[in-house]
Order: C-alpha cells, then structure tokens, then sequence
C-alpha cells in the first residue's frame, strides 16, 4: 500500500505546497510561456496527450514548447533544468519515476515557476513540490481490476500479468493496486513486464502461452496494447481456450475485441481530455488561482453490457 498512500499524501501536501491567491487575485495568462516535458513525441497515448495539451495552450493564448524525454527520466530531468533556466512562466512535467526529478523541482520551486505534473505521479517529496496532479488513479485501475478477475473467474484461477515498463510509476501502481485486491484464490502464475507495446507483448505472450497453456484462466493486461498483443498470440496457438482478458486505456482495438467476445473489459482513460485539463489547471496556476492538488480523470469501465454508451478513448 507504499505507493497509494505516498500518492495521497504528496496530493495533499502539494495542495498546502502551492502559494496561490484566490479568483480575485488572478491575472491574464496570454503571451506567457509553459514548457511541456512530456513521455515521447510519437506514441499511442502520448501523441493524442500532447495534441490535447497542445489545443488548451492555443484556446489560452499560451505559448507550448514541447520537449520529449523518450521514455528517460534521466533525459527529463535534464530538460526540467532547462526549462528552468529559460524563465518559463510555468512546466507542465511527465514524471517517469519517482526521483529523478526532485533536483529540477527545487530549481522550479525557487525560481517561482508553477509545475503540473500529468499522467503519472512523482515520489513524496517531488509530489510536494508540484501544484496538482492531472491524471487517472493508477492504483485504482489495479484495484477495479482485480475486482473484474475475481467476480469473472469466481474467485478462483491462474492468471498471467502483463506489466508495463520496470520502474514505471503508471506499472507500479497498476500492478501494486491488482495485487493488494485481487482474491486469494486467484493465483498469479507469472508477471511480465512489455513496456506497453503490443509487440512485445506479442512475444512475451507467445512464451507465457507455450509455458502454462490451457492453464491460463485470465490475463491482467495493463494497458489494451498489450491485451492485443496477448490475443494475437493467443489465436496464432490455436489453443481452444478463452480465458478472461482485461485491458486498460478504452482504446478502439479494445473495443473492437469487446465486440467480438474475445476482451471482458477496458477502462477509459481518454489521453487528448488529460492533456487538455493538465494545461488548463496549469494555466490556473498561473493566473492565481487555487486548483485542487488532484484533478482525476474518472476510471470508467467497459464491458460488453454498456459499450455502446461510450465511443473509444482513442
């Protein structure tokens, strides 16, 4: 439970963290700069994150740079500092880690600089020194679904895991929140990290399938990529079982999947709506106005008995 109540504490530490007046005291944003350190420029989630963020810097009247850190926070971290030391008005950060970031935060925090961070939450002490985290609960995605195993297999079953990138606070938390709901008697036979790619779990799968075959009951796949990449494997097998697949991230090829009985499940997580609210809380931030130390994304889930009332994230 380390990680979620590390993530509620820096969230209430950084509503207390930032130095803001009241709706009276705010002031035009427009002409200022913010610059975006965002997870990559081409990726699945990201790019339609960064089109999101890109859209609410233009309705504002802000100018957006965007720097891409391509999955390495030793990367961001160096582009916090200069982000920093080019006097923005405000940084809106993707944390990759817990730590790596805590020094650029210090530099910010001195300078005056607001920071938002989106998608994914830093370490405790970062998070303190962070006006508002702009994101969906991680753990809370583990938690529902392990929740969705439990009920599908009736409490009992083999499962395999497949995680995301080792180290990743989005892994973390996801796997973290599976692992402290789901019921004793679900059994997890192994845990694989895929970094979020269908390819690799593609491969990954393949091995997992060749290993435990028609052992397998469920598949906990922590993002609908990745759930992808275990169907695929799963019909080049031939193996005649349909075990209990759950994704994340309400992308089309889940809902397709849905559709087509093959996925129980994916949880919404629509990437242009992040970017979009982590702007306009930051460009908040900026004007003097008091935001909330978390604005949430909702974990919406579907299934085949209520897709038709949602359309894809993305």
């Amino acid at each position: 439970m380390t990680i979620r109540r590390n993530f509620l504490i820096g969230a209430a530490l950084s509503a207390l963290a930032v130095a803001v007046a009241g709706p009276a005291a705010a002031t035009s944003v427009e002409g200022k700069s913010i610059c975006y350190i965002t997870a990559a420029n081409s990726h699945f989630y990201v790019t339609p994150t960064n089109e999101g963020a890109q859209a609410a810097a233009d309705a504002a009247g802000v100018e957006l740079t965007i720097v891409s850190e391509e999955f390495s926070p030793q990367t961001g971290a160096d582009q916090l500092n200069s982000c920093v030391s080019r006097k923005v008005d405000g940084i809106l950060l993707w944390p990759l880690d817990a730590n790596s970031y805590l020094p650029g935060l210090l530099k910010a925090k001195q300078a005056g600089i607001p920071v938002v961070a989106i998608d994914t939450t830093a370490g405790e002490e970062s998070m303190k020194l962070i006006a508002s985290f702009v994101g969906a609960d991680k753990y809370g995605q583990g938690q529902i679904s392990a929740k969705q195993m439990g009920e599908a297999l009736g409490g009992e079953g083999d499962i395999i895991i497949l995680a995301g990138q080792a180290g990743n606070n989005t892994t973390i938390m996801r796997t973290d929140g599976f692992l402290a709901d789901k019921p004793e008697g679900i059994n997890v036979l192994a845990t694989v990290n895929a970094d979020f790619d269908q390819q690799k779990a593609l491969v990954a799968s393949r091995d997992l399938i060749t290993k435990f075959g028609d052992q397998i009951d469920g598949v906990y796949a922590e993002d609908d990529a990745m759930a992808a990449g275990f169907l695929q494997a799963l019909e080049e097998s031939g193996l005649d079982i349909k075990p209990v697949v759950l994704g994340i991230g309400g992308m089309k090829m889940a809902f397709d999947a849905i559709n087509a009985g093959q996925m129980s499940s994916t949880i919404m997580q629509p990437p242009f709506e992040n970017g979009r609210l982590a702007i306009e809380t930051l460009v908040k931030v900026m004007a003097g106005e008091t935001v909330d130390a978390v604005v949430p994304l909702e974990n919406t889930v579907v299934t085949k008995d209520n897709i038709g009332d949602y359309e894809p994230a993305f």
